[in-house]
């Protein structure tokens, strides 16, 4: 896949990215393929195009089982000239990749995904997502160890996520510690 047709592949995937769960926002699709671009690498076992477009519509796969809009991105696909055993691959992988990944592309953007929520950035969108849910502080200290402990497929993916966990949990440990500082009761007089 040529730069030009990735471009018009996120461009057709942004759209339906945002907003729909309140927290992705429009860079979040491109993100996810330059993560998996390097995690991938040098990696001669991956074919590049399904691994691309695995990464752009990763978190659509709700959107795209509904009726229509698998029709409707077979034929946009199949327009950018995506062969037919490509786009097949792509709504296959979709639907496990982020349970149960069973191919290499698939196991990159697996890590992708998961790296995506790791590290400062990662802390960010756990904020985001918790204060959404009206979560309170351990609540959200807890999410964050959570997303720092999940278990990455590549290793690279592990090797690009040690700095991110480490920071992770000692924001949730930091985190926890200042809640506990001045929680309960008031001091006795």
């Amino acid at each position: 896949m040529d730069s030009r047709s990735l471009e018009r592949v996120i461009a057709y995937v942004q759209p339906l990215a945002v907003g729909l769960d309140g927290v992705t926002n429009f860079g979040d699709v491109r993100r996810a393929a330059r993560a998996a671009e390097a995690i991938a690498g040098e990696r001669t076992d991956l074919d590049r195009d399904i691994l691309l477009l695995l990464a752009v519509f990763s978190g659509q796969e709700k959107w795209i089982s509904r009726m229509g809009h698998r029709s409707r991105t077979e034929l946009f696909l199949s327009s950018e000239g995506f062969p037919r055993k490509t786009v097949a691959a792509l709504f296959r992988s979709l639907g496990r990749f982020d349970e149960d990944p069973q191919t290499p592309e698939e196991e990159v953007v697996y890590d992708a995904v998961r790296l995506d929520r790791m590290g400062a950035y990662g802390v960010a969108r756990s904020l985001v997502e918790e204060y959404r849910e009206r979560s309170d502080v351990p609540e959200t200290a807890e999410a964050i160890e959570r997303a720092a402990a999940v278990e990455l497929r590549t290793e690279r993916g592990r090797a690009l996520a040690l700095p991110r966990r480490r920071a992770m949990l000692e924001f949730a440990a930091r985190l926890s510690l200042e809640f506990r500082e001045f929680h309960g009761p008031p001091p006795e007089r």
